[in-house]
C-alpha cells in the first residue's frame, strides 16, 4: 500500500477532529452568551411588577441548566482537543500529509486552549456553580424539575 493511500484516512480523520474541536468551542461560546441573556431575563422579571415567583424560579432553572452545560462542554473540548493533538503528533511523522490541514488543526487546538479557563481570571469570569445553586430555591419542586434520567443525559449529550 502506498503512503498516499495511508494518508487519506489520516487526512479525513484530521479534518473531522479539527471540525469537532472548532464546533465544540463555538458551542461553549453560545452557552456563555445564553448565560448572560438568561441572567438579563431573570433580572428583568425581578424588576417587573406582577410577575409570579414561579416564573422567576422556572427561569432560574433554565439558568442552572445552562450553567451545568459549560463545564460539560469544557470537558468535551478537552477530550476532543487531546484526540486532535494526538493525531497531529502522529500525522507530523507522515511527510505525505497536506501542511494546510495540520495548520488548521494547530489553530483549532490553540483556539480550544484559549477558550478553556486555565487561568485564575478566566475561572473568575464564569460563575461558580455553588453561588448559582445558592441563588436557586432549594425545594423538592425545583430539584424535580431538573431531569436526572438516562433520556435527559442522552438528550444533553446529543446537544453537543
Amino acid at each position: 500500500m502506498s503512503s498516499a493511500s495511508l494518508a487519506a484516512p489520516i487526512l479525513r480523520s484530521l479534518k473531522i477532529k479539527t471540525g469537532a474541536v472548532k464546533r465544540l468551542v463555538r458551542e461553549r461560546e453560545v452557552y456563555i452568551l445564553e448565560l448572560d441573556k438568561q441572567r438579563e431575563r431573570i433580572e428583568t422579571l425581578r424588576n417587573k411588577e406582577g410577575v409570579e415567583g414561579a416564573d422567576i424560579r422556572k427561569q432560574n432553572e433554565v439558568l442552572e441548566e445552562t450553567l451545568q452545560m459549560i463545564p460539560y462542554m469544557e470537558r468535551r473540548i478537552r477530550e476532543a482537543m487531546q484526540d486532535l493533538e494526538n493525531l497531529v503528533i502522529a500525522s507530523k511523522k507522515d511527510d505525505t500529509l497536506v501542511v494546510s490541514e495540520l495548520c488548521d488543526a494547530d489553530e483549532a487546538i490553540a483556539s480550544a486552549k484559549q477558550a478553556l479557563p486555565d487561568t485564575k481570571e478566566a475561572k473568575q469570569a464564569l460563575p461558580d456553580t455553588k453561588e448559582a445553586k445558592q441563588a436557586l430555591p432549594d425545594t423538592k419542586e425545583a430539584k424535580q424539575a431538573l431531569p436526572d434520567t438516562k433520556e435527559a443525559k442522552h438528550a444533553a449529550g446529543s446537544l453537543a
